[in-house]
């Protein structure tokens, strides 16, 4: 089960990308973004249930929210998708310090830098350190799942630049 769940982690940072990128680079064109951000708000809310690593994931989003970084239709749609399926599937126990940790890095993603901090906006570098340090204490689980998803993200910018125009 916890290997389906690394799994779940990258195809939703694939198809959130995908969404994204309908958003942005296509200014919104096209329907096919409205299943695409049900499917993985429902991956999300399914892994902040079940998952180990459910702080990580639930901080994130709730960041996106304090940062106002849900600010078009398709993306609403994903959050209320995965508000529906945490709902379904059950709220978590959550540690309380973890999730404000990671929604605390996530926060510090969503900021746009400048000058020479300009590359802590483009690499969004803030949760995934933070993520890898949780080594330290002996939680791989956190690291894992978000570079999982952050790899779906990226292979989805790969096949977008070498297959789609």
């Amino acid at each position: 089960m916890a290997l389906m769940n690394y799994i779940l982690a990258f195809v939703a940072g694939f198809f959130v990308k995908w969404v994204d990128w309908i958003e942005d680079d296509r200014k919104g064109e096209g329907t096919i973004k409205f299943p695409l951000a049900i499917f993985y708000g429902g991956i999300i809310g399914y892994l902040i249930s079940v998952a180990s690593f459910s702080e990580i994931f639930l901080g994130a989003l709730l960041a996106q929210v304090f940062a106002r970084k849900i600010d078009n239709i398709s993306h609403v749609i994903g959050f209320l998708t995965s508000l529906l399926a945490l709902f379904y599937f059950g709220f978590p126990a959550v540690q309380l310090n973890y999730l404000l940790y990671f929604m605390l890095l996530a926060f510090l993603d969503e900021q746009d830098f400048i000058g020479r901090f300009r590359f802590l906006t483009e690499y969004r570098l803030f949760l995934k350190i933070g993520a890898v340090l949780m080594l330290f204490i002996g939680r791989w689980d956190y690291a894992i799942a978000i570079l999982l998803f952050d790899l779906g993200y990226v292979v989805f910018t790969e096949i977008r630049k070498r297959f789609i125009k």
